[in-house]
């Protein structure tokens, strides 16, 4: 029996969110196709498909399942019911119109609510409707050469005449009532905000229709609620068996400041757990702040052996949060804990900072400009971002499907460069993605009172997947395209990280767009991303990407050696880690 069935079968909540904060790995995507018969091989079919992704949304997708095989329904709808309760804010992002159709059928077949029910009908009915006319078309052999705007009144079938495609006011008009009659806070409705939302931005009739609108036009999504993810305290790790392992402590668990919502953080963190409990390390407890760490410390009998501080992008300019952090190592070691400081930046940090840092056992920085901005002698490595090797495992995968947009955008974590490459986007009529849940309400807010052709959405990996070539101002998004073998032209962030992993790479050159690219009108800025990517075609580029990420990856591999060794006599090292 797959282990799904039990999970969620058992009158016991499943731990969600701990599948929240989860990736799955270990296996090729693939996307799933069909029906199995066996309920072992469908759900295993389904897991493929989530490849890289949260392991909530292939809970998501098992427990459908079950409840379409009358599988114990009652309790599996009651753990349903509780994972849309607890987790709506990431499911309404993660989840393709697929799964959120899903939703409002299992909606339709078992709430309580006849209401909620109803809706969820509807709402099945409006997204199967486009699915059946954008099917006809494909079948048709789109596409087609655009047809001339009807300029006279057209019957359709029984009174009803065709939409005049540049000024009709129907469509605007039915949004705007659809706005107005769906509530922020039922389920239902903001599933089908997000819905409703992906039909207009997407290549269906309503966006190609919404192109050639002089007048009467709208924007390509329903107003959106503010993202909030939860509020999550420390938690200690899930109870396993008894085993005699050195414990350790992760310190900044990235993955979980933003609510699971960045795609880069959810596979630095996951890194860092998977290379240390292949080398025999077994978690105590995360924490991300001083109070979080000293309660957890109080609970504690003994000290764990380690403390691991997972850097990421907090270590720079003073800023109180990194201070927290380094406290929480120097008590750490006070304790007796060894101490690890890995992953990190370093820029623009004072020498009480930099007493803190030098107390630790083990520090391996993220670029050669984090080594020169410590003393000369500093005892530190440097080592390129753990998320490397688990983008590289995902994204050479052979199942994914074919790219279908030459080129896509994301954000960046500075404004006014976010704003930037929004009005790229736009200028283009381009894709374009967020990482965390924070800019991507904000974005959202930003395009929501005008009529443009982007609607931004939350970065996945089947995403960066879809698009031959990328523009970011994301570190991750830069990483994760590089791993993809996509080409990827970068603007710098708030630290000088970006340039640091291409400069040590030996990528700069091809992929880092000038200082004033943002400044730039959209012609010039076009220019300039043509021309990045097209060197970056030129076989002698992708042998030497490929040299660097092997490299970082044999390089990661080693610095997970070496924390480990802190407190493992000859740490063992799993095949495939690093």
């Amino acid at each position: 029996m797959h282990p799904s069935v039990e999970e969620f079968t058992a009158p016991e909540p499943p731990d969600f969110e701990a599948m929240r904060h989860g990736v799955i790995t270990g296996t090729p995507y693939q996307p799933s196709f069909g029906c199995r018969s066996d309920l072992d091989e469908h759900l295993a079919m389904l897991r493929r498909e989530c490849v890289g992704q949260p392991e909530l949304k292939f809970a998501h997708a098992a427990m459908t399942v079950l409840l379409r095989r009358q599988i114990a329904p009652e309790t599996v709808y009651r753990h349903y019911r509780a994972l849309w309760s607890e987790h709506a804010d990431i499911l309404l992002e993660i989840l393709d119109s697929r799964w959120l159709v899903s939703a409002c059928d299992t909606l339709s077949d078992l709430s309580a609510d006849p209401d909620e029910a109803r809706t969820a009908t509807l709402l099945a009915l409006f997204v199967n409707t486009v699915k059946l006319y954008e099917t006809e078309r494909l079948m048709d052999g789109a596409p087609r050469p655009q047809a001339a705007p009807l300029d006279q009144r057209t019957p359709l079938h029984d009174g009803l005449t065709g939409f005049m495609v540049g000024g009709g006011d129907m469509v605007a008009n039915l949004l705007h009532r659809l706005d107005r009659s769906l509530r922020p806070e039922a389920l239902v409705d903001r599933i089908a905000r997000q819905l409703i939302s992906r039909a207009l931005a997407s290549d269906t009739v309503f966006w190609r229709f919404g192109q050639r609108q002089s007048r009467n036009s709208w924007s390509p999504c329903l107003p959106m609620p503010p993202i909030r993810p939860g509020a999550v305290g420390p938690k200690a790790a899930r109870k396993q068996t008894p085993v005699k392992r050195p414990q350790y402590v992760l310190l900044n668990d990235t993955a979980r400041l933003g609510g699971g919502f960045h795609l880069g953080t959810l596979y630095a963190c996951h890194a860092i757990r998977s290379h240390l409990a292949a080398r025999g390390l077994q978690e105590a407890f995360w924490a991300n702040d001083l109070a979080g760490f000293r309660a957890h410390l109080e609970r504690c009998p003994t000290p764990p052996q380690l403390l691991v501080l997972n850097g990421e992008g907090t270590l720079h300019h003073g800023a109180p949060r990194a201070r927290a952090l380094l406290e929480a190592c120097r008590i750490g070691k006070g304790l007796g804990m060894k101490v690890a400081v890995l992953n990190t930046v370093w820029e623009a940090n004072d020498d009480e900072m930099l007493a803190c840092l030098q107390a630790a056992d083990a520090v391996h920085v993220r670029d050669t400009r984090s080594l020169a901005a410590l003393p000369p002698g500093f005892p530190a490595r440097v080592t390129p971002d753990a998320s490397i090797p688990v983008f590289r495992e995902v994204t050479r995968s052979a199942g994914f499907p074919a790219a279908v947009h030459p080129v896509a955008v994301m954000d960046n974590v500075v404004p006014n460069a976010a704003q930037a490459l929004l009005r790229f986007a736009e200028a283009g009529a381009l894709p374009f993605f967020a990482m965390p849940g924070v800019a991507l309400g904000q974005l959202r807010q930003g395009v929501s009172g005008r009529a443009g052709p982007v609607w931004p959405r939350l970065l996945q990996i089947t995403d960066l997947m879809a698009a031959q070539g990328w523009v970011t101002g994301r570190f991750h998004g830069m990483i994760g395209a590089l791993c993809a073998g996509r080409p990827v032209c970068a603007i710098g962030s708030n630290t000088a990280k970006i340039e640091g992993l291409l400069d040590d790479f030996g990528l700069g050159a091809e992929c880092l767009l000038g200082a004033d690219w943002h400044l730039k009108p959209p012609a010039a800025q076009r220019v300039d991303v043509e021309r990045c990517l097209d060197l970056q075609q030129d076989p002698a580029f992708i042998a030497r990407r490929e040299r660097a990420l092997h490299a970082a990856c044999d390089r990661i591999g080693r610095m997970f050696d070496q924390v480990a060794a802190l407190v493992v006599d000859a740490p063992p090292r799993a095949a495939g880690q690093g």
